[in-house]
């Protein structure tokens, strides 16, 4: 897939963070600016979550309170609002993010190793998280990249030794399924302060479409927005001009984003087949 360095100055600079995201992150980072959402967000308090650390720079968080607002939106717990994709505790109903990786926890002898394990715990800092269905999720943040993995089998705060074994749950899915995989690897990849940004076509009209809606929030005309996207001289020129490509094209990725935000996420970024008006739990 063709890559390309961005335009990353001033406010831009902001954004830069967001080039490693996969999928299911821009998802988060389009919802948290969903006035509605927003609205029943109010009601987050760190008091809600009981967190703990562990060994092995691990965080376990469990909610205190039912998560029926997080649910409306196909979350399994509310996060911090203001938090982005990186920081922020998002992990996704498995209806709602079909494609999540998957392990399945059995028991392990006492000489036998977990490469899944062993690979990503020196590197990771990983989040246990145990709905109150106490099913088990995983958020591994690495290398400017966060990974949800939803568990099966054993827990993985059994007695006994366990492995985690990468399962593939959906043969239709299948192609899908390899794509995210591949795409979740990255955590393993070398640190994105040493690479400058690299952003495909997709990755580029996500992030403008997240700059494009900060900037309405703050009150600005669209030929203000093109001037923080395009920069001012690019504007002048291509504004006013006998065609208006630049004013169409702006127009798009601002339906575009408001549609990703108000409940398009759903189903273009975490491949939920239940769409805007349906409620996830």
């Amino acid at each position: 897939m063709k890559t390309y360095a961005l335009k990353s100055d001033g406010v831009l600079k902001h954004y830069d963070y967001l080039w490693r995201l996969s999928a299911d992150r821009w998802a988060w980072e389009y919802l948290r600016r969903n006035d509605d959402f927003l609205e029943d967000a109010e009601s987050w308090s760190a008091d809600d979550v009981s967190e703990r650390d562990a060994c092995n720079n691990t965080r376990i968080i469990k909610p205190r309170v039912p998560q029926n607002l997080a649910h409306r939106w196909g979350l399994a717990l509310m996060p911090d609002p203001k938090a982005n994709a990186i920081d922020a505790d998002v992990v996704w109903q498995r209806d709602v993010f079909p494609d999540q990786f998957e392990v399945h926890v059995s028991p392990r002898a006492p000489d036998e190793l977990c490469d899944i394990f062993e690979r990503t715990v020196p590197i990771c800092r990983v989040t246990l998280f145990t709905d109150r269905q106490g099913r088990e999720f995983l958020l591994l943040r690495g290398n400017g990249c966060v990974v949800q993995i939803r568990c099966s089998g054993l827990s993985l705060l059994s007695l006994e030794p366990v492995r985690m074994k990468l399962q593939l749950s959906d043969v239709d899915a299948y192609e899908r399924q390899l794509k995210a995989y591949k795409e979740a690897l990255a955590i393993y990849g070398p640190a994105p302060d040493t690479q400058e940004p690299l952003w495909t076509k997709r990755t580029q009209m996500l992030r403008d479409g997240l700059v494009a809606l900060d900037c309405q929030a703050l009150g600005f005309s669209r030929k203000e927005i093109a001037r923080v996207l395009y920069g001012v001289e690019a504007v002048e020129d291509g504004w006013s001009a006998g065609t208006s490509n630049m004013k169409d094209s702006l127009r798009y990725l601002i339906r575009k984003a408001e549609g990703l935000r108000d409940g398009g996420y759903l189903m273009e970024l975490l491949g939920s087949q239940l769409g805007p008006d349906r409620i996830a739990a």
